[in-house]
C-alpha cells in the first residue's frame, strides 16, 4: 500500500507496508498498519475534540470484549477442512 504525502510541496509516496518476495503484504506488516491506522484516527478524533479520552477507552474495552468472545467461540468451534 502506498500513500502520497498530503500537503507537502513535493509529492513523497510512504509504503505502509513492505511486500514479501511474491508481493503480498506480509500477515505482520498487515497487522502493524492497521493498528497503526486504529492508533492514529482515534488521536486525530481525540485531539479534535470530537471524542473525548474517556469515550474511546470505554467503547475500546467494550469492543475489546466483543472481540474476545468472537475469538474465543472460533477457537472452540473446530473447522473442517
Amino acid at each position: 500500500m502506498a500513500y502520497a504525502l498530503a500537503g507537502s510541496a513535493e509529492r513523497k509516496e510512504l509504503n505502509m507496508g513492505q511486500l514479501d518476495k511474491d508481493g503480498i503484504l506480509t500477515l505482520q506488516e498487515l497487522m502493524i498498519t492497521a493498528l497503526a491506522t486504529a492508533d492514529v484516527v482515534a488521536k486525530i478524533l481525540i485531539a479534535k475534540g470530537l471524542v473525548t479520552q474517556k469515550e474511546f477507552d470505554l467503547k475500546l474495552f467494550s469492543e475489546r470484549a466483543n472481540y474476545q468472545a468472537l475469538l474465543k467461540r472460533l477457537g472452540d468451534s473446530s473447522v473442517d477442512a
